[in-house]
């Protein structure tokens, strides 16, 4: 009986990519952050008005890819890079940061409102399968509205 596991085979092909990786055990993997919410317009026109390309705007601090992905919306600089954005363009950070809109700060006091009227309608008379239906509603948009006030906690931070 034969066996193919490469420990027993005194010569098992082995892709190359595993001969040179190098393992580390016990090095977590760093996650990457949610980055800054900015407005992706404003990044493009502080760098075209600085008449700096894609490629001088990165510098060797990130790729010209981040820097194009930035500019179209489908990633957020981290603080550290919107310095250097800000910085080499000659504009505020705070030009780029987009601000809490007011109509969230209203979503959430509206949902609290809601929440409470729910709650309110919970207390009648109701059949016990419609009252803790209505009650998993009020946790779940008071749990919405916390979100929400979270996240607008987390964009106005710098």
């Amino acid at each position: 009986m034969t066996s193919n596991h490469p420990s027993e085979t005194p010569h098992a092909p082995v892709a190359l990519n595993e001969c040179l990786t190098l393992r580390s055990e016990g090095v977590q993997k760093r996650t990457r952050g949610r980055g800054l919410n900015v407005n992706p317009a404003r990044i493009r026109e502080a760098r075209l008005e600085a008449g700096l390309s894609l490629a001088q705007l990165a510098g060797n601090e990130v790729s010209r890819t981040f820097i194009h992905f930035i500019e179209h919306g489908r990633s957020r600089p981290s603080r550290s890079v919107l310095a250097l954005i800000a910085r080499r363009t000659g504009k505020p950070i705070s030009y780029f940061l987009l601000k809490a809109m007011p109509e969230d700060e209203d979503l959430v006091a509206e949902l609290l409102s809601v929440a409470g009227r729910i709650g309110r309608a919970a207390s009648v008379e109701l059949n016990k399968l419609d009252r803790e239906t209505l009650k998993q509603i009020e946790l779940t948009t008071r749990q919405s509205a916390d979100l929400i006030r979270m996240m607008q906690l987390r964009d106005n931070r710098l």
